[in-house]
Formats: C-alpha cells, structure tokens, sequence
C-alpha cells in the first residue's frame, strides 16, 4: 500500500504526465497549454498547467475535489492575472513578477466540464487551452486519465455509477 502511494506521489509530481486512472466520470487528468487568444495584450506569452482529478464521495458534480497548478512567462510584469475554467469560474490568481512570469494553484470542488480554460486580465481573455473535441480554439486541453464520460473516445474503463 505504501508503495501506491509513493508512485501516485511521484505521478501527481510529473504534471500528470503519467496516467494514473481516476475513478470521476468525467475527464480526469488533463494537460493545459495555453496560447494566446486572438488580439491578446500578451501576444508573446504562453503558459501550461495541469488540473487533476483527486477524489470523490459520488461521480456527480459537485461531489470532486480537484488540484490545478499553472505556470506562465511573458507576461505584464507586476500585473494581477486570474485563470478561469469557463463551466466553473475562477480557480486561482497570482500576480506576475517583474519578469513577467508567474504562477498559481489551488484545490477545488466540483468541474462539470473542462473544455476551455482561459488566462484572465480582469474580465480580458490573454491565454486560452482548449479541448478541440469541444471548441475550436488556440491552445490544447489532453486528458491522460483511463475513465472519461461514456462515449468518450479512448476511455479505458467505465465510469463507477454509470
């Protein structure tokens, strides 16, 4: 037992790069890259993030509680950023240094659906990831997990509850 969690440890450690499966009926382990959006202030940035999956009482929302850590450069230096998940709202903010670069994390309940993500300035979209199964947009938004909602392509297990 105590060697699952050391390799569950050392896989929430890497980003998710490794898939680990998750037991939410919805996308659980996803990779970000952000890009900038069409007529951005920060044509130059670019950032990347995970959110993750953590556990569950039910496969219904809003019974999940989530991990996001995001990481960017080339932006506003000293400028307060928020990034949000557009089915949810804001998940994190941070205020860049005077390079420009910054950072955030957070843990939360309840994602209903993950297909765009966007780097805020106030209310101005700069970045964005986006799921191309859902939207077409700049950026990327990969899930890694094994379960993903029924029907989803490349899901490698049913859903508990479903």
């Amino acid at each position: 037992m105590k060697r699952f969690f050391l390799v569950l440890l050392a896989a929430v450690s890497l980003g998710g790069l490794t898939a680990v499966p998750a037991l939410a009926s919805h996308e659980s382990n996803n990779s970000l890259t952000f890009a900038p959006v069409s007529g951005s202030l920060s044509p130059g940035a670019s950032g990347a993030g995970v959110i993750n999956y953590v556990k569950g009482v039910s496969t219904d929302e809003p019974n999940t509680v989530w991990n996001s850590a995001f990481h960017f450069a080339g932006l506003a230096p000293d400028t307060t950023y928020s990034v949000f998940v557009l089915s949810r709202g804001a998940i994190c903010t941070f205020t860049s240094n005077a390079s420009g670069n910054g950072n955030c994390e957070n843990t939360f309940v309840s994602l209903p659906k993950l297909g765009i993500a966007q780097l805020r300035l106030g209310v101005t979209p700069v970045l964005q990831a986006t799921r191309q199964a859902v939207a077409s947009g700049p950026g990327e938004i990969v899930s890694r997990g094994g379960c993903r909602e029924p029907g989803q392509s490349g899901s490698t297990c049913q859903a508990p509850g479903r």
